[in-house]
């Protein structure tokens, strides 16, 4: 069974703190282990800790952008565009 989001990511903690020559990373193939194992897994949780997160809501309701009065292309590169 696999552990909660929480749980797995206390077990990254306590393994960064301990090293990972003492434990080995949760969800890593046991045996010789690398810094790069931990950071590994880290990534990983993080992505999934950060997959199900929904962007807050702006504290202000947005306004449209100012009228740009700038071409939309720089009359040099006009040219260029055409061939």
């Amino acid at each position: 069974m696999a552990a909660s989001l929480p749980d797995h990511w206390e077990q990254l903690v306590t393994t960064a703190l301990l090293g990972t020559d003492r434990r080995t990373p949760p969800g890593v193939a046991p045996g010789p282990q690398t810094p790069s194992d931990l950071l590994d897994a880290a990534a990983a949780a993080t992505v999934r800790r950060r997959a199900g997160l929904c962007p807050a809501r702006p504290a202000e309701r947005l306004r449209p952008a100012p009228e740009d009065p700038r071409p939309p292309l720089p009359p040099a590169a006009g040219p260029r565009r055409r061939t």
